[in-house]
């Protein structure tokens, strides 16, 4: 029987895009595929989750959020603003 899979695939430019995939049966698969240099990263969970897979995927979710702001103030001509706390957590780790 064929896996039926969600996938939600997002482009940001030709050479760049996102990609969320869920299985019904088994973990999600996100891709981040980045143009020029080229960069792939294929984020992917064993079978069996355990609660430091959820804090990755919330820390990641997070510091993701925190780029798009980042990212959205340099395009506006912004300041960056100041370190918080988990920035500076993530540097010194």
């Amino acid at each position: 029987m064929a896996r039926l899979a969600m996938s939600v695939c997002l482009p940001v430019s030709a050479r760049s895009a996102v990609e969320f995939r869920r299985y019904g049966s088994r973990t999600p698969i996100l891709t981040i595929r980045a143009g020029h240099p080229a960069a792939l990263v294929t984020l992917t969970l064993p079978d069996q989750i355990e609660a430091g897979h959820v804090e990755f995927a919330r820390q990641l979710a997070r510091l993701a959020a925190r780029y798009a702001v980042e990212v959205e103030r340099t395009w506006r001509g912004l300041p960056a603003l100041t370190a918080r706390s988990y920035d500076r957590a993530a540097v010194a780790s």
